[in-house]
């Protein structure tokens, strides 16, 4: 008997699958530059021509190296940092991302996540144009080979932590309720590799932890609300303490998860949280009763300015901004300049192009409106001290 199957529930479980990490990208992250190449040479030239492209020419005239106006095999390759099929290349290190940009005040980005489809000398080499010396947070896709690969292309400068990946996929399998079960076998599991690698030196932190993003992701599939103090992460918080580590965690302003933070953060007092994107859509009048109420919770001011924050968005939800490139909200300049130990910044952008911008606007809108003091805190200092930076 043959078993039909339907074409879209196939490609829609692969998608998921792939999302989720289930399919862990090797250090190739699964690429191959000649069927690359294959699926696009329509003339059997072994090569990729502009029109064969039909894509961004942006995008093209980056993999094509020699600017000769074709793609060959090789030049993907190069570009993924990968060998050719049955060759062996020159291995990309962190030499070849050049050095580290001092000219300005140096940066710690607390909110990178690793992904699969940036050859993490590819990140070091933006960080190092800059002047960003360290970046990390949760890998989204990929897990720990994905984390790991980042640490040993970039060593000290990368900021590593763990879990993101897997409690994506115990929410997609088993929902909110499977995220605050502790006896959940998956999240078992996760918490036997987390110790593991605290105990080796590995991780600086737990999350990003999507606790409540029900309105401030832009992927229906992600999106959540479970109990911010749930079992689950309270196992988590005492964890991290054990180690000296932090949980980083996504809450958006709703006041049922603002007061769940607060029981976690009052739960252990020795285990240290940071806010991600500082609550996504709170005023500095909220955060500044959290953090006053709460010393061991902490702020990253990412995705609260552009380029992450469009202008369409600002628009629509001008809550969420906090700076620009042409300046910073006063009531926030007020609170920092107030409360100088307990934010950092971050980007949460994951293109090249999209990071510059972001750079530039946290030196342009926030940092140069801070004083000096404060601005050196906030831009790096802050984090070196939490996450024990070298």
């Amino acid at each position: 008997m043959k078993i039909k199957t339907n074409n879209s529930i196939m490609v829609s479980v692969v998608s998921l699958a792939i999302a989720i990490g289930l399919f862990i990208p090797t250090e190739s992250f699964g690429r191959n530059p000649v069927i690359a190449v294959e699926k696009r040479d329509s003339n059997g030239d072994n090569r990729v021509s502009p029109k064969e492209w039909g894509k961004s020419k942006k995008i093209f005239d980056k993999i094509d190296d020699n600017g000769d106006g074709y793609i060959t095999a090789e030049e993907f390759a190069k570009k993924w940092g990968i060998p050719m099929p049955g060759k062996k290349t020159k291995k990309r290190t962190a030499a070849d991302a050049g050095t580290l940009d001092e000219s300005e005040t140096i940066i710690a980005d607390v909110h990178m996540h690793p992904h699969p489809d940036n050859h993490p000398v590819d990140v070091l080499t933006w960080m190092n144009r800059n002047g960003v010396k360290w970046a990390g947070n949760g890998a989204m896709m990929g897990g720990r080979e994905v984390r790991e690969l980042y640490a040993k292309v970039m060593g000290v400068r990368y900021i590593p932590f763990g879990g993101q990946s897997q409690l994506n996929q115990i929410f997609f399998e088993d929902g909110e309720e499977g995220l605050e079960n502790p006896d959940n076998h998956k999240f078992k599991e996760l918490m036997v590799m987390l110790r593991e690698d605290f105990e080796a030196g590995k991780l600086k932190g737990i999350g990003e932890i999507f606790a409540n993003n029900s309105t401030t992701s832009k992927m229906d599939k992600l999106k959540r609300k479970m109990r911010v103090d749930a079992a689950t992460n309270r196992a988590m918080m005492d964890l991290v303490a054990d180690y000296g580590g932090v949980l980083s965690i996504h809450v958006q302003w709703d006041s049922d998860s603002v007061e769940q933070l607060e029981s976690l953060a009052k739960y252990n007092t020795k285990a240290n949280i940071i806010m991600a994107h500082c609550g996504s859509t709170s005023s500095a009048y909220d955060v500044r009763d959290i953090l006053k109420n709460n010393p061991n919770i902490y702020c990253d001011l990412s995705a609260r300015h552009p380029p992450k924050l469009h202008s369409r968005l600002m628009q629509k939800k001008p809550e969420m901004k906090i700076f620009t490139s042409s300046g910073l909200v006063n009531s926030w300049k007020e609170l920092i300049e107030e409360m100088p130990d307990r934010f950092m910044v971050g980007t949460d952008i994951k293109t090249e192009n999209d990071y510059d911008k972001s750079i530039s606007t946290i030196r342009s809108g926030l940092l140069s409106n801070l004083s000096s003091q404060t601005a050196e805190k906030v831009a790096y200092r802050n984090a070196e001290v939490l996450l024990g930076l070298e």
